[in-house]
């Protein structure tokens, strides 16, 4: 095995990692978001114990760095030359999604009030960019 197919198995094992653990993520993440926008929609969110919301606030907060981490190993991660554009755009769109969370997060105040307006503008970002993370994948896939 010469040295470009070693790069390109790390590569292909970095890559599955970081889509596995943020696929984990999300699915802890995705019931507690449900719970804040139905809630919110409700328009009963200062009826959830505080306890609880910030608890979630919390786990938005760990989730949210996770990401990071999770853009910091996919930016250290030495693509194969044939995919190093693609992989600049998935790292890029990793970056925004992380802060699309984090503007989420920064939406949701400590005494159960959310900026509802950045809160949608938030959620609208984030399903934009994990369509961009789907393509990129898809056209990683197709150049190999």
């Amino acid at each position: 095995m010469n040295q470009a197919q070693k790069r390109a198995i790390t590569y292909a094992h970095v890559l599955n990692e970081v889509i596995e653990d943020t696929q984990k993520i999300q699915d802890d993440l995705n019931p507690k978001f449900q719970q804040i926008k139905e809630a919110l929609t409700a328009g009963n969110l200062t009826d959830m114990k505080s306890s609880e919301y910030l608890k979630i606030q919390g786990d938005f907060q760990s989730g949210t760095d996770e990401y990071a981490k999770l853009t910091d190993k996919l930016h250290n991660a030495k693509a194969p030359a044939k995919l190093m554009g693609v992989h600049l755009s998935l790292v890029q769109a990793y970056k925004d999604y992380t802060q699309a969370c984090q503007d989420m997060i920064n939406s949701m105040k400590d005494d159960r009030t959310v900026d509802e307006s950045a809160f949608a503008a938030s959620e609208e970002a984030q399903d934009q960019i994990l369509d961009k993370i789907g393509k990129y994948l898809m056209k990683m896939n197709q150049i190999n």
